[in-house]
């Protein structure tokens, strides 16, 4: 996140109702991330595949492009996490040359890993056109780059061509979607959406080379802090793999869920609940991330240079309680403002569901799920803090939590009836989140004592 914080401080400070929509605008794109944006986009596909007639075909697009979404976002995890690491490193060194040619590395990595899992899955395990499965490779390959750039985003400076960026990206991806599907069926579904994705990712190219682009081909040089980061690289895998576990238990062990085509299953009853659940997520997001990013980080900053400087112990204690303070101020502005969003939602959810042509058993997931999901912002909004901190392996105990629980408890729910559908997941989220939140309390009133303590006595 470096800089970032300075970015949103100058865009509140215009002091006018366009400056406070771009600040949270722009929390919102950084904050939510990439997993966020691929719930979202899945959310509002189904809307739109719904309103329009969905057949067949339609069907086998729309669980084509979730499985990209998926297996980009777990096969991508440990990369997001690690290179985001080497970059920050980069700034902080005052390396920033070596940034872009780290980027390139990336996307060179996950393009070769996006290549050999589509083919694997698409052209070896999906029947049909040929034309459509080799759309759907590239699409995972471009996604994956997506991936990876959001990554480099919130140390761009240029925040208003990112928004044009993804804005442009997705509404030409449901353009070519639909113009596609109308020429050439199928195949015209995967190509125009994959033409929306690869504008998307050509844009942010672009936006991260004017930033940081240097002369020079890619740099694996990241690659040594998989060794150094380990746990970092663990948290990246198992978060996603969090998110997304009980999706696959639904489509292969419910009695709800079938074959789409060949290796292709979905339960688009708990499916579409789910997705359009996830599309509640960014405002909260937006809040904490304004929230921290603008003061919790300005403080905490401000507490490890009085340290380097030799400040007085009260003026050390001092900072500290003001970089508490601000953690649980903006937490507290969080929860007020997602949980009334959820609450709204979960209200109105009959109302809702009803216009979007879903059912009643797709209502009560989708409840369920609302309040996973609100759980969910916390575990995230928690999980950032314990990186700042450093705890790694609270936050991987955290997110092993949500996983284990998530998998688990949504297998015991399929022995029982349609109202313990989204259990696990919110169950998980919410173990998670206890003990993440006792983490985060313990070790934030010690940062002090920590930071004093893990220094060596002397020098050898």
């Amino acid at each position: 996140m470096a800089g970032i914080g300075f970015k949103l401080i100058r865009l509140l400070d215009k002091q006018s109702y366009t400056g406070v929509l771009q600040a949270y605008g722009y929390a919102a794109l950084i904050g939510s991330g990439p997993w966020v944006l691929s719930m979202m986009t899945l959310g509002m596909l189904g809307v739109a595949l719904r309103a329009s007639g969905a057949g067949e075909q339609l069907d086998v697009f729309y669980v084509s492009v979730t499985y990209v979404f998926a297996f980009s976002l777990v096969a991508t995890g440990p990369l997001q996490l690690v290179i985001s690491r080497y970059a920050a490193d980069r700034v902080f060194a005052r390396e920033e040359p070596q940034i872009f040619p780290s980027f390139l590395g990336a996307i060179t990595l996950v393009f070769l890993l996006g290549a050999l899992c589509g083919s694997a899955f698409f052209l070896g395990g999906v029947p049909g056109d040929t034309m459509f499965r080799f759309a759907a490779v590239g699409l995972l390959m471009t996604v994956s780059g997506i991936w990876i750039a959001t990554v480099f985003l919130s140390a761009v400076k240029d925040y208003p061509s990112v928004l044009k960026c993804f804005t442009g990206g997705y509404l030409l991806s449901f353009v070519g979607t639909w113009l596609g599907g109308r020429e050439l069926d199928l195949p015209g579904m995967m190509l125009g959406f994959l033409a929306g994705q690869l504008s998307l990712f050509t844009m942010l190219f672009v936006v991260i080379f004017r930033e940081f682009g240097v002369r020079g081909g890619p740099s694996f040089a990241f690659l040594s802090y998989f060794k150094k980061h380990k746990i970092l690289a663990a948290c990246g895998l198992i978060y996603n793999l969090g998110i997304w576990i009980d999706k696959p238990v639904y489509w292969w062990l419910s009695s709800h869920g079938y074959e789409i085509a060949g290796a292709l299953w979905a339960a688009p009853l708990y499916d579409e609940a789910v997705y359009l659940s996830f599309l509640s997520v960014a405002p909260g997001m937006a809040v904490f991330l304004l929230s921290v990013e603008t003061t919790f980080a300005l403080h905490y900053e401000r507490f490890f240079r009085q340290v380097v400087e030799k400040a007085s112990l009260s003026e050390l204690r001092k900072t500290k309680r003001l970089m508490i303070d601000a953690l649980e101020e903006g937490v507290t502005r969080m929860l007020k403002f997602q949980g009334g969003v959820t609450l709204i939602l979960v209200l109105q959810a009959d109302t809702l569901l009803e216009l979007l042509g879903l059912g009643v058993v797709q209502t009560l997931v989708f409840r369920v799920t609302l309040v996973g999901v609100f759980l969910l912002v916390i575990l995230l909004a928690l999980l950032t803090v314990l990186f700042y901190l450093d705890r790694l392996k609270e936050a991987l105990i955290a997110c092993s939590c949500m996983a284990l629980i998530n998998v688990v408890g949504t297998v015991i729910g399929l022995t029982f009836d349609e109202r313990w559908y989204g259990m696990g997941f919110t169950i998980g989220a919410a173990v998670a989140v206890v003990y993440a939140m006792h983490q985060t309390n313990y070790w934030l009133n010690r940062i002090d004592y920590e930071t004093f303590t893990s220094q060596p006595i002397y020098d050898k």
